[in-house]
């Protein structure tokens, strides 16, 4: 790193520092709050006094943003308070008429009154309340929001929405008129912005099979298994290619927009297969890390191939750390091939069919190790 590039970190690396004594403060005038050390109107000036000294730079909008998020948390947990003594006298309410009710009552009905069955079979729950302004990331996201193109804002819009209800976009998904040839089972990783198994992928094109089950024979019950492991990997460049253009495709039907970031990354992928067409492999590797970093971290397109430099030093490079256990497979496989020093019996039997230079034992004599087999020796009398 230079000394600019240090220069430029170091206002940023302070930022998140002040940012992260921000949330603590808050944060503990709240929990000081919901566990009674503290009244509202002390947790409110504490919450005051953080963000005003944190965030003495800020304006007056960006300041309000962030105590409305602290706010709404004690506020919540006033309410929180509230509902749990309404329901606290409900109970006493259901009790007392439960208490009336005639023997049989229930009996009509398919369980007892405390595990009734919903219309599917299934005992019915509650869906169980939750507090959004609770989420660290959501009080994160407040203070410091993170900047988003465009088609990342778009991007991410499209994958809560498929998440908030999966099943129900996944059976929409299969009615659709046309999709492209895709393994059902990676639908949900396209939907959910997640990075695709390319290896799945080319097993699935190639299948011949519904589905990859297998079923083992257990005594008289039959077990079915999904594949673990795919029946095909990805190990050139014309197998990239044709998993690529199917999980393309398949993200593209999820993803419209899209096309352009995929398009460009497509281009950056196979300018590394010409340049180096005898190491396929370590380009494949790059590829996987890329699509799993830009998966993971939300916040980064793949067009953008600036952001991967660090990656490409890790698993282009001969010495990157990438690279290290496909070096360890190569001494391993050196050290297999390697020469023993013992005559080779089947050789002296006459019925060895490699040659020299292919058999890992010595063509040798096994009684003087001369140039010859055991039967023309004229020692071993």
């Amino acid at each position: 790193m230079t000394e600019h590039d240090e220069q430029e970190a170091e206002p940023q690396t302070e930022s998140q520092s002040v940012e992260g004594v921000l949330a603590a403060d808050c944060i503990k005038a709240v929990e000081n709050y919901r566990g009674e050390n503290i009244s509202k109107w002390e947790a409110v000036s504490q919450i005051s006094a953080a963000i005003r000294s944190a965030t003495a730079s800020t304006n007056n909008e960006q300041r309000s943003s962030a105590g409305s998020t602290y706010l709404a948390m004690l506020d919540e947990h006033d309410r929180s308070l509230v509902d749990a003594g309404t329901r606290g006298s409900r109970r006493v309410e259901q009790r007392t008429d439960e208490s009336d009710e005639p023997e049989g009552f229930f009996d009509e009905e398919v369980g007892s009154k405390h595990t009734r069955l919903s219309r599917s079979g299934s005992p019915s729950s509650k869906r169980h309340k939750f507090t959004e302004s609770l989420y660290a990331w959501k009080i994160q996201e407040e203070i410091s929001p993170t900047t988003l193109s465009p088609n990342l804002k778009r991007t991410r819009q499209m994958v809560q929405n498929y998440t908030a209800d999966l099943k129900h976009a996944y059976w929409s998904l299969q009615s659709a008129g046309s999709l492209p040839p895709f393994p059902k089972s990676k639908w949900k990783h396209v939907l959910s912005g997640m990075a695709v198994n390319l290896d799945a992928v080319f097993s699935g094109l190639f299948s011949t099979l519904a589905n990859d089950k297998t079923t083992t024979s257990v005594g008289d019950f039959d077990l079915s298994v999904s594949g673990s492991k795919p029946s095909k990997i990805v190990q050139t460049h014309g197998d990239w290619t044709i998993a690529w253009t199917s999980t393309s495709a398949a993200i593209l039907c999820a993803f419209p927009h899209r096309a352009f970031e995929l398009q460009q990354y497509s281009e950056y992928i196979l300018q590394f297969f010409g340049a180096l067409p005898y190491s396929h492999a370590k380009v494949i590797n790059l590829d996987k890390a890329i699509r799993r970093y830009t998966g993971e971290v939300k916040h980064i397109e793949l067009s953008e191939v600036g952001r991967f430099r660090h990656l490409e030093a890790r698993y282009l490079q001969e010495d990157g750390a990438g690279n290290r256990s496909n070096i360890r497979k190569e001494k391993e496989g050196s050290k297999s091939n390697r020469r023993s020093n013992e005559v080779c019996r089947q050789w002296n039997n006459g019925i060895c069919n490699r040659k020299v230079s292919e058999c890992r034992y010595r063509h040798l004599c096994a009684i003087c190790r001369g140039n010859h087999p055991s039967a023309e020796c004229t020692k071993k009398d």
